[in-house]
């Protein structure tokens, strides 16, 4: 047994670290006065002027209230304005793209140590040089000139709303409201395939430590 002391230790490290981040990735379904307790945080938070208030704010519950358990994945598609719009906190002459680069700095930050994650992120590519379109398929106001996206998950809801309530977030939050127009669609993993080169590598990291272990023996 003192031969295989390292290995053992070793294993005891590695399963500890995953079972650490296995539980935090953990999360619990919702109840209904947890949401009611985020809602009322938002309701005093999200700034008045912002047009898709009200909406937003009856989405969201719902959501919330119909909390399934599992993880989601919310793409972000984001166009930014001409100009920026009158928020509370926010400079009158900063530019889009600089104030929701302020917030995406807080944000992402914060997301990691509430255990979301970005998957994939990045501003759009254009079609031909010197236009705004963005959509291969047609060009429609609604449908087109997209400049950002961005796919986050969250191991649950709950990690959602207490990010999106969380104090620091709540200060950026106007700069993203006022420097851009969003489409915020929650999505299942129904199908979640990682970079194949990984996914190799891995697999083959593992084979040769099983052969090396094994010859050992």
């Amino acid at each position: 047994m003192k031969g295989y002391r390292f290995e053992l230790i070793l294993s005891a490290i590695l399963l500890a670290v995953f079972v650490g981040v296995s539980t935090f990735q953990a999360t619990n379904t919702l109840t209904k006065a947890e949401v009611d307790r985020y809602m009322a945080v938002l309701e005093k938070a999200v700034p008045v002027e912002w047009e898709e208030r009200k909406e937003f704010l009856v989405r969201l519950r719902g959501w919330g209230e119909s909390d399934d358990g599992q993880p989601d994945y919310m793409l972000n598609v984001m166009r930014f304005f001409d100009q920026i719009k009158p928020m509370p906190g926010v400079p009158a002459n900063m530019k889009p793209s600089e104030a929701n680069a302020l917030y995406e700095a807080v944000a992402k930050a914060l997301l990691v140590r509430s255990g979301g994650y970005p998957l994939i992120g990045g501003d759009s590519m254009r079609i031909t040089a010197g236009q705004k379109k963005s959509n291969l398929i047609v060009h429609e106001t609604e449908l087109d000139n997209w400049d950002r996206v961005l796919v986050v998950r969250y191991p649950g809801r709950r990690t959602f709303f207490e990010l999106v309530t969380n104090p620091e977030y709540l200060k950026v939050m106007p700069y993203k409201l006022a420097s851009l127009k969003v489409v915020l669609t929650p999505v299942k993993g129904d199908l979640v395939i990682p970079d194949l080169r990984w996914v190799v590598g891995g697999a083959c990291l593992a084979t040769f430590l099983l052969v090396d272990w094994i010859r050992a023996a």
